[in-house]
């Protein structure tokens, strides 16, 4: 590792680069194959393609399971079978893995409060641990005595204009992969779905300020590369992240 290679929690943004080069002729150019393992164990994939949504339950239409480290299952299979190169943006062992299903991932993209500034969360107890204000119904409130300041460098977040409503998403950035796989439809009443492979979009706003991206393992149609969820910020057994390394 070198300093210079200048590594860091990936940004919204760069989220959305990665999932239009899947797209790409440079990538698999079709639906990432959800990871299904119920254990958050990275490079699997469900040997089947879900054919429902999230339902709460185990089913047919959207199986998954538990296994230990590079062991198979009934209806996922382990990185180092041939098979899961279907959960890779480029169909084979080269391209990223875990873009769709697993763990929701947090990315480095935050609604700005009303006086831009990036929110630290939803409340003291909610948060990123970012100082910051609150950007729930108690935006007056922040946090000052958090892990961190925000970084003084704002190349390593995205961050987005204040709203109130998870389905504002004229908000986006240009390449996001956010607003622009549109047109929304529905899913359920409480979730939307983009035009894009039926995934996921719940649009950040002031209550749960920041963004996840990729979705959950028994989420099944809705989980892929172009879903996103919001949230408050805090850590939680289901959240993950990743780091990105970058040289100029």
């Amino acid at each position: 590792y070198k300093r210079e290679y200048d590594s860091h929690m990936m940004k919204n943004t760069e989220w959305g680069a990665v999932a239009y080069l899947q797209h790409s002729k440079y990538g698999s150019h079709t639906s990432v194959r959800i990871n299904n393992n119920s254990s958050y164990i990275t490079g699997y994939a469900a040997t089947n393609e879900p054919t429902c949504g999230y339902t709460e339950n185990n089913e047919e239409c959207n199986k998954y399971e538990s296994t230990s480290p590079f062991d198979d299952g009934l209806y996922t299979v382990n990185y180092k079978n041939f098979k899961s190169q279907i959960a890779s943006t480029t169909g084979n062992y080269s391209g990223v893995y875990d873009m769709s299903g697993g763990a929701w991932e947090f990315v480095m993209g935050v609604v700005l409060s009303s006086e831009g500034i990036p929110c630290s969360g939803r409340n003291a107890s909610e948060n990123s641990g970012f100082n910051g204000p609150f950007c729930g119904s108690e935006e007056t409130e922040t946090l000052t005595d958090g892990i961190s300041d925000f970084p003084s460098d704002t190349r390593y977040y995205d961050t987005y204009k204040a709203g109130s409503y998870n389905r504002e998403y004229y908000r986006r950035i240009l390449g996001d992969a956010t607003g622009e796989m549109g047109p929304v439809g529905k899913f359920n009443s409480d979730r939307q779905i983009g035009s894009w492979y039926d995934d996921e979009m719940r649009y950040i706003h002031g209550g749960t300020p920041w963004f996840q991206r990729g979705s959950h393992y028994m989420y099944g149609t809705i989980s892929g590369i172009f879903a996103y969820n919001n949230a408050y910020g805090y850590q939680h057994l289901y959240d993950s992240y990743r780091i990105v390394l970058s040289i100029e």
